[in-house]
């Protein structure tokens, strides 16, 4: 079965082949060794990658747009898909955010409010301090200074135990006025912390909202795009359904080519039976078939063997009944054999085709079919082994110039590559 490779895989083994040739070889090799190694890996490469292009030939042009096509629309359909998902994932992580700056938002207000209830009591303590202390002070005013007393009870000839009476209550109205003072400034030093934070939580919830306003807006930006993106996947969807259709439209035209094709082909099969019942050339006893014939064409190399493989477009596994040879627009074509030319004919599926009648070997009969040819060198009559019969081209399913080349054994396709001698 034929492999279709792709590129990154060939790039990717192409560099294990060399990782691996590093590190088993028991001597690095030199670097023109290594070089010449990597340009045949390349042009193997190449040489596979041009297969599985030439591959796509077996196919009409209207198919090959088509799926073309399609397959561009599924690709952008994809890339909008894609987008869109994008764009809800990224709606449901703003809006996840927003949620949490809400709470966020409504804790710091609890907090604020905490620390506005104790900013007022505290200023409503350092107001009852001072109206106290305000008190105080006028009393003293009032009352008359205990110093001035005690200057008073001196002056006035008060006994030592009258003066000291009166120090100690001087000392006691100091002391209390100390401790008013130093609760106003506990609790003014306090309310300068109830102050700072009061500003910090109104810093917070300022921070908040302008954040949670920010993801409103993303939010309702998000919700704008992914609208608009859902717009482009409906008019995408429209226009990859309908490109379906026009591939599966071409689809259904190709099959009914290829019907077409087989009853024609049916028709030569029994008309090659008719000649070799009828004896027509010679049977020759040959033993080995192996290399019994020449090239179709000089200078050559196959794009694409013969065998069972899946077909790129159509999907189903079937036989590729031939063998592809490079052959540049133009190029002789050869008869592989002496013989007869039974059939030229045009077909969609084939372009223009020769049919060489070579007899029979070892009681079989052999048909060389050219297929996709330009022109032709002869339409009909005998033809000798290495004669020009055709020229090669791209007529037909074909995407650029090549030989599509088949034998039949008793009108059944077989692998011409064993026939093939030089």
């Amino acid at each position: 079965m034929h492999v279709f490779p792709r590129a990154g895989r060939l790039a990717a083994a192409l560099s294990c082949v060399v990782v691996a040739a590093v590190l088993l070889s028991p001597t690095l090799p030199s670097s023109a060794d290594e070089r010449d190694r990597l340009e045949q890996e390349q042009r193997e490469i190449q040489r596979d990658q041009k297969a599985a292009a030439e591959d796509l030939e077996h196919s009409s042009a209207g198919l090959r747009e088509a799926s073309a096509t399609y397959a561009a629309a599924r690709e952008k359909l994809d890339r909008a898909q894609t987008r869109l998902n994008e764009l809800n994932a990224r709606l449901v992580e703003v809006q996840a955010a927003h949620t949490q700056v809400k709470a966020e938002l409504a804790e710091q207000k609890v907090l604020l409010a905490k620390a506005k209830k104790e900013l007022a009591e505290g200023q409503a303590e350092v107001k009852a301090q001072r109206e106290e202390m305000r008190d105080e002070i006028l009393s003293r005013f009032t009352g008359g200074d205990p110093r001035l007393a005690q200057a008073a009870a001196l002056l006035s000839g008060g006994s030592l135990e009258d003066l000291m009476r009166q120090q100690t209550y001087v000392d006691a109205a100091a002391a209390g006025q100390d401790a008013t003072l130093q609760r106003m400034e506990a609790t003014e030093t306090m309310l300068v912390v109830r102050e700072a934070e009061v500003q910090e939580a109104t810093d917070a919830i300022a921070a908040k909202e302008k954040k949670a306003r920010e993801l409103v807006a993303e939010v309702d930006s998000l919700r704008d795009q992914a609208a608009a993106a859902h717009d482009v996947m409906s008019t995408l969807a429209e226009r990859a359904a309908t490109a379906k259709r026009s591939a599966e439209a071409a689809r259904a035209a190709d099959a009914a080519e290829l019907r077409k094709l087989e009853a024609e082909e049916s028709a030569l099969r029994t008309k090659i039976r008719s000649l070799a019942t009828a004896g027509s050339g010679t049977d020759r006893n040959v033993g080995s078939v192996g290399g019994l014939f020449g090239m179709p064409v000089t200078d050559t190399y196959i794009t694409s063997p013969y065998g069972i493989r899946k077909h790129p477009i159509y999907g189903y596994v079937a036989l590729h009944n031939g063998t592809d040879y490079h052959a540049p627009c133009g190029r002789p074509l050869l008869a592989i054999e002496s013989g007869q030319i039974i059939s030229t004919s045009y077909s969609s599926v084939w372009g223009n085709r020769l049919y060489l009648y070579l007899g029979k070997v070892n009681g079989h009969s052999y048909t060389a079919v050219y297929n996709h040819i330009s022109s032709y060198a002869k339409r009909s009559g005998s033809v000798g082994r290495g004669e020009t019969v055709a020229y090669a081209g791209t007529t037909g399913w074909s995407t650029g110039c090549h030989l599509h080349f088949t034998v039949l054994r008793d009108g059944t396709p077989v692998d011409p590559v064993p026939l093939i001698g030089g």
